[in-house]
């Protein structure tokens, strides 16, 4: 067994789980203007819901975008 640190996805196990912009911008490493800039040219998925103006994403939507962008360079 590897001594190696779980990466920080590790956290996100649960897919059916609300995600914030905040801890997009921390799982993605982007400011809130690239985030938004993305979501804007739609090159990244709109939020699932908004409560209270915060947006929302389900995290298995998040991930589906990341294994995406993966395979795309890969």
């Amino acid at each position: 067994m590897s001594d190696k640190k779980l990466p920080d996805i590790a956290m996100y196990i649960d897919n059916a789980r609300l995600i914030k912009k905040p801890e997009l911008q921390k799982l993605l490493n982007v400011s809130r203007s690239t985030l938004g800039r993305w979501i804007k040219s739609g090159n990244f998925p709109p939020p699932a819901k908004i409560i209270n103006g915060r947006s929302l994403w389900h995290f298995h939507d998040i991930d589906r975008w990341i294994s995406e962008r993966a395979h795309e360079a890969g």
